[in-house]
């Protein structure tokens, strides 16, 4: 809770200040924050694709996605191919959860 409480503050003190800001100072302010982030999302994905298999497993998640949307829409899958379905994809990830924490 004390992290969620300093985040809370971090962002009403970042609000503060960004509204003290002229509109040019707000907009290089701006793209510092999406450097900032964009910077974040590339290390968490480098961070996934160094993890080994990982590229192999995303890529066989992804397949299944298409082959779900190739399938015809008349077409109703039974209760149990919906679990087993199911199931084969929350392994996966389990996968690859574990392989993050690992790493």
């Amino acid at each position: 809770m004390a992290t969620d409480q300093k985040h809370s503050n971090y962002l009403s003190e970042a609000e503060s200040r960004l509204r003290q800001l002229s509109p040019e100072k707000l907009r290089v302010a701006v793209a510092i924050i999406a450097y900032l982030q964009k910077t974040e999302e590339s290390q968490a994905t480098e961070k996934l694709l160094n993890i080994p298999d990982f590229a192999e497993y995303f890529r066989e998640v992804e397949q299944n996605d298409e082959k779900l949307e190739n399938t015809a829409s008349n077409h109703i899958a039974s209760n149990e191919e919906v679990l087993q379905a199911y199931l084969a994809v929350e392994k996966k990830w389990e996968e690859v959860f574990l392989r993050l924490a690992d790493s």
